[in-house]
């Protein structure tokens, strides 16, 4: 920005009257949606976390060399799990950590696959060891699913964990079957060598996403509240160390209290399972100083699922869509994604919703808006959104043969199922034809 343009600026923010007002409004909304902006406060705001953690890999590497006479431990086994909804992501993850010459030890636990989907791994992936996990011995409800299909809260997560360090006396480190790695990742061998834990910073804080009953039952002081949360996708242990010890044993046993880990008022959006209970019980340990922040370092990627292309967005407490929302990620939870970046096509269940979605992402992807009655169509297009959305779902009958019939030519409109066998066939069709 010139000098002549912030001098301009400064006289706006500086001057009170109401059209100033306004104009200083629409500067700082398109400030505030801007892409690049946002990327740059971001980077600004990670950049300490980017300068302390390759002080801590150099400390770390140095350490190594003098008291283990080695820059990292190549003794540590690689452990993954997947059902068979998974199976094709799990498969992604070991032609990646096969591709890489330095992991030699890769366990995959089956939580559900299929004969087939068994031999098939076995065949294509000898020198993997393939364990089931048995459920059975296990807490009852770590074998169930909830609405949303998410297997037992991920609570048999931390019990595998555990039972790898008790086999291997050693270093273990957990990929969710979805995450990939390059060959950076030696930088963690690195650090978990020296600190005996590893795990990355994940989105939000521990306030936002550990329910209250959890943090109070596990007394956790108020001065970690606003800490970040560690990701629970990607974590690493060291039997060999104390206190990693002591934390994955506390992890596998808080785990298995249901109370714990779903509390009964908690929902996604205030609580994370597994990973609640890693942050919240890593932070009141505080054992291991300053662990890196950054998976870009790391060379560690996260949530890579395949095909799971559809964002379902809403943003009113409407029971109806609520209800839509919950069968629809029990029956596709396959081709869905609640993370909007990895997205290919944005849904929006209720047409005004548009207004909380990022700008960025309204620009950039693909829109699909379901309305329900021909009010709803003309709102639509007599909004702003109008020029990002072309493509239109309804069940409504009338109303779709009101659009096929209208002069609106530049638009698109879909019928859809109720049954969800047939709804979700013709969404994918639909994305199919959008998107590719």
């Amino acid at each position: 920005m010139s000098f002549n343009y912030l001098y301009f600026y400064i006289v706006l923010i500086s001057n009170k009257s109401p059209i100033v007002k306004i104009i200083n409004y629409m500067i700082l909304n398109k400030i505030k949606n801007s892409q690049k902006v946002n990327f740059l406060l971001n980077f600004i705001s990670d950049l300490p976390f980017y300068i302390a953690d390759y002080f801590t890999l150099f400390y770390c590497g140095i350490y190594n060399l003098i008291v283990h006479k080695t820059l990292y431990d190549k003794n540590f086994t690689i452990v993954t799990g997947s059902d068979s909804f998974f199976f094709n992501t799990l498969k992604q993850l070991l032609d990646n950590l096969i591709g890489l010459n330095f992991i030699n030890k890769i366990y995959v636990y089956d939580l559900g696959m299929s004969v087939d989907q068994i031999t098939e791994l076995s065949k294509e992936y000898k020198s993997v060891v393939i364990t089931k996990f048995d459920f059975s011995s296990n807490k009852e409800f770590i074998s169930k699913r909830d609405t949303h299909g998410t297997l037992g809260a991920y609570a048999w997560k931390p019990n595998i964990i555990w039972q790898e360090l008790k086999r291997s006396k050693g270093k273990v480190i957990w990929l969710d079957s979805a995450n990939l790695i390059n060959k950076n990742f030696i930088f963690v061998l690195i650090v978990l060598t020296c600190k005996g834990f590893f795990s990355p910073m994940s989105a939000k804080r521990v306030k936002d996403l550990t329910h209250i009953s959890t943090i109070k039952t596990l007394e956790l002081p108020d001065k970690f509240l606003n800490k970040r949360n560690l990701t629970g996708g990607f974590v690493g242990f060291d039997w060999q160390n104390d206190k990693s010890r002591e934390l994955a044993s506390l992890w596998r046993d808080k785990s298995n209290v249901e109370e714990l880990i779903i509390p009964k008022e908690s929902d996604k959006f205030n609580h994370r399972w597994d990973q609640s209970l890693l942050t919240v019980l890593n932070y009141k340990l505080n054992s291991f100083g300053y662990i890196p922040k950054i998976k870009k370092v790391f060379g560690i990627k996260v949530n890579q699922n395949q095909n799971q292309d559809f964002f379902l967005f809403y943003h009113e407490n409407d029971k109806k869509i609520l209800q839509f929302y919950d069968e629809w990620f029990k029956y596709n939870k396959l081709v869905s994604t609640k993370t909007i970046k990895y997205a290919k096509l944005l849904w929006l269940l209720k047409w005004d919703s548009y207004e909380k979605v990022p700008s960025k992402y309204v620009k950039s992807l693909p829109i699909v808006c379901n309305i329900e009655s021909s009010e709803e169509l003309v709102k639509v297009l007599n909004s702003k959104i109008s020029k990002f959305i072309k493509h239109f779902t309804t069940n409504n009958i009338d109303l779709f043969y009101e659009v096929i019939d209208s002069e609106i030519t530049d638009t698109d409109i879909y019928l859809i199922e109720k049954d969800f066998d047939k709804l979700t066939k013709s969404m994918i069709e639909i994305k199919n034809r959008i998107v590719y």
